[in-house]
């Protein structure tokens, strides 16, 4: 672990004497179309069925109270 030195410190931020950053963050994005998809699938996998014809209230309603 690298030692930093504190210059000045408050309840929202920190100044450091120096900072080396060890991690990237992936540059790109997700469309939101992808980000659906992998939601579904992650809901599938924990057990959840995915109905696709569940596209309004009324329906949803009628689902949950199936």
């Amino acid at each position: 672990m690298i030692d930093y030195k504190t210059i000045a410190e408050s309840n929202h931020f920190i100044i450091l004497d120096n900072y080396h950053k060890d991690w990237q963050v992936a540059e790109s994005y997700q469309s939101e179309d992808e980000l659906e998809r992998e939601l579904i699938h992650d809901l599938e996998n924990q057990g959840y069925e995915y109905v696709p014809g569940l596209n309004t209230p009324e329906k949803m309603l009628a689902n949950v109270r199936h």
